[in-house]
């Protein structure tokens, strides 16, 4: 081979590896899986601050909302065991018993989990009236299930 094809050959090999090395880890850090109730607490300590998403649902009776504070607390649950979550934000009017979500946050010191994300399952396909000046609501699709997407009031380090 003669060494002008060489230098192809061996610059088109350094490209192709680069190309796959950009495609790799954006595939890498955009995809994220969620845990289950079950496999966040049999974690513990091991997730504290670490950014991750929670699948569960959410029992009504443990729903408290300050409008004052735009602070939602409640649990969210597996159907055996249940986690603290604290949400800032507008609450989501979707929320109610039964409700299936998907949390991105972290845990605190204290094992609650503090909401970046929440993700809400839509009950039903209906569209809401069109309001003047309101923004439009975020879908997504997260395993073939469609959920709401709200974003928390906390802008931290996450």
């Amino acid at each position: 081979m003669d060494p002008r094809k060489r230098k192809v050959t061996v610059a088109l090999v350094l490209v192709g590896v680069v190309l796959a090395y950009l495609i790799a880890t954006a595939a890498s850090s955009t995809t994220m899986y969620y845990l289950t109730v079950q496999e966040a607490l049999a974690r513990g300590k091991d997730l504290e601050g670490r950014w991750i998403r929670i699948q569960g649902h959410v029992p009504g009776d443990t729903i408290r909302w300050d409008s004052r504070e735009f602070l939602l607390t409640f649990e969210v649950s597996d159907g055996r065991q249940r986690v603290p979550v604290v949400y800032r934000g507008v609450r989501p009017d979707n929320l109610i018993d039964g409700t299936n979500v998907v949390l991105e946050g972290a845990f605190n010191s204290a094992g609650v989990f503090e909401v970046d994300r929440l993700l809400v399952q839509c009950v039903s396909k209906y569209e809401a009236a069109d309001r003047p000046g309101a923004s439009a609501p975020k879908y997504e699709e997260i395993d073939v299930v469609l959920y709401e997407s709200y974003d928390s009031g906390w802008r931290g380090v996450r």
